[in-house]
């Protein structure tokens, strides 16, 4: 192989090298910017679920005890367990978890009371202060 063949040889691999090179980037530079958006969606979810919320304080004006929430939430934390978790274990929606521990469900059913103490390994007296 003479010398003018070996370097257009050489070209043709440097410049094909180089597509590699670029295509590779490009999907690295796609599956970061996934990732970071399914980050972002985790955190979204993850906040909503998670985090309380300045407006819910843990004790009823004027009666000085524990909201509902705030047991549940105590128990939670014990036993280092997500709410999403809780929902899921005790076999109930998330959205029920939320309407609770926003006070929107001010009434909940023995049934739901009983799935929630199941799966904290509750007593059920704890509900009404009583334990």
């Amino acid at each position: 192989m003479d010398t003018a063949t070996m370097i257009l040889v050489l070209a043709v691999i440097a410049i094909n090298g180089y597509w590699v090179l670029d295509a590779i980037l490009r999907i690295k530079k796609s599956l970061e910017n996934q990732a970071k958006k399914l980050g972002r969606d985790q955190a979204i979810k993850d906040y909503f679920l998670d985090t309380p919320r300045k407006s819910q304080s843990p004790y009823k004006e004027g009666t000085g005890g524990l909201i509902m929430w705030e047991i549940i939430e105590v128990h939670l934390m014990e036993q280092n367990m997500k709410p999403i978790e809780l929902a899921e274990k005790a076999g109930i929606s998330t959205g029920t978890l939320s309407d609770l521990k926003s006070g929107r469900l001010k009434y909940p059913s023995f049934k739901l009371l009983e799935k929630i103490a199941d799966v904290l390994n509750i007593d059920m007296n704890e509900f009404r202060g009583l334990s």
